[in-house]
């Protein structure tokens, strides 16, 4: 499916399953196939999946304008506005947080049922008063990010061949350098006071070994928030969701039934 953006674009989305909205938000380089684990058991569950990939990735990879956080939260707005939904979760990994908490910071959350974030920070870049950004990441090393994060491994657990399989259908090679923009403007970004602010059920998921975040945001996130709770998945990278799926699913089943999911 399709539809054509404010700015005159024209977008693809796909939506898996009926039943109670999640929009899921991918991270850098991430795609409609990343969720495969999730597509497969929620829509199994009583959840309608949709996934709009973001400009410059996945269906969407040759839109090169709008490579910006703002216009990322805006397309998600559209899409919704688009297929009438009047309440949705919103699922969403490492950039994807980022899209995640821009739309909240720009439309509100009276419309969510609940938000997830899956290891992320709302404040990527170290500064002297805070410590739990990117590791390695400052106001200094920021124009090295997109070199540092083509050629490092996200992952410590190896990801199931018939699940990676999934996860790699319509996989294109990804182009770091023509989306760095879009990296840079997350980078800088600080949404502590959204998440402060925010008061729908928050679910803050970290992997153990990532190698980008410190686990300490499990309780910043809950301690922070009005209403978060946090998962951390053991031995896992950066990519929990694939790189241990079955108890991530469980975890999110059990957080979206609690905050008015599916009973299927």
């Amino acid at each position: 499916m399709n539809f054509t953006a404010s700015d005159g674009v024209t977008l693809e989305f796909a939506s898996v399953g009926e039943g109670i909205p999640v929009v899921f938000i991918a991270g850098y380089s991430g795609h409609e196939y990343s969720w495969s684990a999730q597509t497969d058991f929620l829509s199994e569950h009583g959840f309608r999946c949709l996934h709009l990939d973001k400009r410059g990735h996945g269906k969407n990879a040759d839109v090169i304008s709008g490579l910006r956080i703002s216009r990322q939260a805006k397309d998600i707005k559209e899409m919704v506005e688009l297929l009438e939904l009047e309440s949705y979760h919103i699922i969403s990994h490492s950039m994807g947080c980022g899209v995640a908490f821009e739309y909240i910071s720009l439309f509100g959350d009276h419309d969510i049922k609940s938000v997830t974030f899956i290891d992320s920070s709302p404040k990527p870049i170290n500064t002297p008063d805070w410590q739990l950004g990117m590791y390695g990441l400052t106001w200094q090393t920021i124009t090295e990010a997109n070199t540092t994060l083509a050629s490092l491994s996200l992952i410590k657990k190896k990801i199931n061949t018939d699940l990676l399989r999934k996860m790699m259908r319509g996989n294109q090679v990804f182009k770091f350098e023509q989306t760095e923009p879009l990296l840079l403007d997350l980078l800088t970004k600080d949404y502590r006071d959204v998440l402060k602010q925010t008061t729908i059920p928050i679910l803050f998921i970290s992997g153990e070994l990532s190698p980008l975040f410190p686990t300490q945001l499990t309780d910043y996130y809950v301690q922070t928030a009005k209403h978060a709770k946090s998962f951390l998945a053991k031995g896992s990278g950066h990519l929990p969701y694939a790189e241990s799926p079955d108890e991530t699913n469980q975890v999110l089943l059990a957080f979206l039934r609690e905050n008015g999911g599916s009973e299927f």
